[in-house]
């Protein structure tokens, strides 16, 4: 890839959102289609997926990728158990938000998940975290004429293997994958989209502090 001063580059996001109660639970019987019975346990609502994916540097805009591994050290987390397993200098960010109701109270349940590895909000990892917040809201504030998206990565096995850890998104998206790729890397979309997981975050932690 082309060398560039950038502090944190080729910044991609992608939301996903299930309204779980628009789905009409059907079967088929000797009388025809009837709707399920409400099955016991919770009744989920929404489910929300939040994903940032970005390639960390150090470089004369600020020392992006040793500051990822020292909040981990902060936290004592192991920086092999974090490390991105499809190139080492980027960071996955998956956040996924449930809200459903049991005993007819609302709830919520939150998981975060580091480059494929679930990471718990507590006290031992609030380094981390508030690096976490603060590295999304620079995103969020980072002026669109300083993004820089590397067209040769949007070809790559980085973007295509390592967007969605775990899935190929060409296989996903077929013809359509590049044309999605520049979408996901449009960046006012990606300010946009990082103000709001920047919310998340902040909420997240403001219910942690206020148990």
């Amino acid at each position: 890839m082309e060398p560039t001063f950038t502090g944190v580059r080729n910044i991609g996001f992608l939301k996903t959102a299930f309204d779980h109660s628009k789905i009409n639970l059907i079967k088929r019987d000797d009388l025809g289609w009837q709707k399920l019975q409400q099955m016991p346990g919770p009744d989920f609502q929404i489910e929300e997926g939040f994903l940032l994916n970005m390639q960390l540097t150090d470089d004369y805009f600020g020392k992006h990728y040793t500051d990822f591994k020292n909040a981990l050290e902060k936290s004592r987390l192991p920086y092999f158990k974090f490390k991105n397993p499809i190139n080492k200098n980027f960071l996955n960010i998956f956040i996924n938000r449930e809200l459903y109701k049991e005993k007819g109270i609302t709830q919520k349940e939150t998981t975060f998940f580091i480059n494929d590895r679930g990471l718990v909000l507590e006290d031992k990892n609030l380094p981390f975290f508030t690096y976490l917040a603060k590295l999304v809201r620079e995103i969020a504030h980072k002026p669109v004429k300083d993004f820089v998206v590397n067209n040769d990565y949007l070809e790559s096995e980085d973007l295509s293997r390592g967007m969605c850890i775990g899935e190929d998104m060409i296989g996903i998206f077929g013809k359509n994958f590049y044309d999605e790729a520049r979408a996901m890397h449009e960046p006012s979309s990606v300010k946009i989209f990082a103000d709001e997981m920047d919310n998340v975050i902040e909420s997240e932690m403001m219910d942690y502090f206020n148990k």
